[in-house]
């Protein structure tokens, strides 16, 4: 089975722990993690490290972008990407002795409508040897609102099931081709919804609301609690995580996508997709490295499935 993950903004994903962090003073990183980064490509690590085939699309560039097709190789990760000038972005995370997490993300490339001529080309030659196919992510400059929505479109015209993973103006354009699953989190639901979620029932009213936009599915993902799913005829499900330490909170939210996108490439209906998700999130926040588990460790946690 094979998922094929894009990603229009990948980056240089760089993990700095520190002490503290202290605006205006010297900061002296403890350790430095990088690795090849931007959400899409922590979809397809999680997709990976659950046993799938795994192709990655979407824009690179320059040195960086060479730093990034080395690293999804050397994670079995096949490279679909098109090359475009300029240089690939930077992301950074600083994390403290407490754990908390403070995000420098850069804004990425340009690119031209040549270059997404491009890409919507490959994407067509692609996918005729997939199962599933991801969208995440933000978009670079020279991208315009509704750029997920023919990629989804094209997609479904093929017959492959769609999980697309944005927010804002990208992903209320992007629903208007009907993808098979959106997840947003609870604050970009919220963002959406134009006002304030403060308990459950007010998150799957709100995800009720989406399904009736377009997709088929909304899974809303809920950080340490698990996530929730609202499909057809507003029945769905919520799905708990087990506890774990976490050690990375950043990229777990992909992950998830990385396992939904698994499951349903393997067969599973979306609630079992969901499951699995789930479990496999879980496993990465108590992992260092961003976008990654430990698949025996991930085969030892258990999640909790129960009607909406």
């Amino acid at each position: 089975m094979t998922v094929l993950t894009v990603t229009l903004n990948a980056a240089i994903d760089k993990r700095y722990d520190v002490a503290r962090v202290a605006v205006g003073e010297v900061q002296r990183v403890q350790r430095v993690l990088a690795s090849a980064g931007g959400k899409g490509l922590n979809v397809a690590r999680g997709a990976r490290l659950c046993g799938q085939r795994v192709v990655a699309t979407g824009f690179v560039a320059g040195f960086s972008g060479e730093f990034i097709t080395a690293g999804i190789a050397a994670d079995g990760i096949e490279d679909g990407f098109v090359r475009v000038a300029g240089e690939s972005r930077t992301c950074i995370n600083l994390i403290d002795a407490d754990g908390n997490s403070t995000e420098f993300l850069e804004p990425g490339v340009t690119v031209t409508a040549d270059d997404l001529g491009r890409l919507a080309a490959r994407l067509g030659e692609l996918l005729d040897d997939v199962e599933v196919v991801t969208l995440s992510g933000s978009a670079p400059g020279g991208c315009p609102p509704d750029v997920y929505a023919p990629l989804v479109a094209a997609a479904r015209e093929r017959g492959r099931p769609v999980v697309l993973d944005t927010s804002g103006a990208l992903l209320a354009a992007g629903i208007t081709a009907r993808p098979t699953v959106v997840k947003p989190n609870r604050e970009e639901l919220a963002a959406l919804a134009g006002h304030a979620l403060p308990d459950l029932d007010s998150v799957i009213g709100a995800a009720r609301a989406l399904r009736d936009q377009g997709p088929e599915w909304v899974v809303v993902s809920l950080g340490a609690d698990g996530a929730l799913a609202v499909g057809p005829d507003g029945a769905g499900v919520r799905v708990r995580a087990p506890r774990v330490v976490a050690v990375n909170p950043v990229g777990c939210g992909d992950v998830l996508v990385g396992g939904i996108a698994s499951g349903l490439a393997g067969g599973l209906d979306l609630p079992g997709a969901l499951a699995l998700g789930v479990r496999v999130s879980a496993a990465a926040a108590a992992h260092p490295e961003t976008g990654r588990f430990d698949p025996a460790y991930a085969d030892t946690l258990t999640t909790t499935t129960t009607a909406l």
